[in-house]
């Protein structure tokens, strides 16, 4: 069978050729020092390394030839001595089968390359005293594909008028945050990972001040009124009629 995008490698582990014989320990397994490998970012490296096992449990030093095939050459890149290196964020799988046996081992790559952040939100409006917390951000690869794992940090350029509070939630995939807002102001939070960075502006008002649907600072709303009664035309009071007063010229009894 051909593997579409594989690449094979046999490599000795002796230093001279030595066929496998009678007198030579049988081969039963194939252990990988890792149970998997992971490569974190663009020139990430590792290498594999594979023990050849007898029946009893102990390794075969001596005579034992292997080969190398790996899954997918887009990912990884796989050198004649088991060394790995990354090519583009996905998962591939590295095949070790002993030579002359019928042994065979498989043992996955995961690369992650942190290419961008995603956010919940481009902009904000707060109020004094309100808190918000569905705000989120996450790393993309360079398919722009989320990665697990990576979980931004958060921070405010100004804590003054916005106080952030990251969440720690282990059962959410991405990075939450607690957002308060403390005094009217414009300020900016920032979520970075890495080289990675991302932000989103935050407005906050006075909660007894007028705002209009695209942001902008209308006043204050005084204390004895709702903005309700303020938008209202007011009513003019009537004056009231000043009753005149009549004399009347009382007789004296004679």
């Amino acid at each position: 069978m051909i593997l579409k995008n594989t690449c094979r490698f046999i490599v000795s582990l002796t230093s001279a050729l030595v066929l496998l014989s009678g007198c030579a320990p049988t081969p039963a397994s194939v252990e990988f020092e890792k149970d998997k490998y992971l490569l974190d970012g663009a020139d990430a490296k590792d290498k594999i390394v594979a023990k050849v096992l007898d029946a009893d449990g102990k390794q075969i030093t001596e005579g034992i030839n292997l080969v190398y095939f790996c899954s997918n050459s887009d990912i990884i890149k796989l050198d004649a001595d088991g060394s790995i290196s990354a090519v583009a964020s996905g998962e591939a799988k590295v095949d070790v089968e002993v030579v002359g046996t019928t042994l065979t081992a498989t043992v996955p790559v995961r690369v992650k390359i942190a290419a961008s952040i995603n956010l919940s939100h481009e902009k904000l409006r707060l109020w004094t005293g309100q808190v918000k917390d569905n705000v989120w951000s996450e790393v993309h690869s360079e398919k722009d594909a989320f990665i697990e794992g990576f979980k931004p940090e958060w921070n405010s350029e100004d804590p003054s008028i916005v106080k952030v509070e990251q969440i720690n939630d282990p059962n959410r995939r991405q990075s939450w945050v607690k957002l308060t807002g403390m005094k009217s102001g414009n300020t900016y939070i920032i979520t970075s990972f890495r080289h990675l960075t991302k932000s989103i502006k935050v407005r906050v008002y006075d909660d007894d001040e007028e705002v209009s649907l695209a942001g902008e600072r209308l006043g204050k709303i005084k204390k004895d009124e709702t903005a309700e009664e303020k938008t209202k035309p007011k009513k003019k009071k009537k004056k009231k009629k000043k009753r005149k007063r009549k004399w009347v010229k009382i007789k004296k009894k004679k």
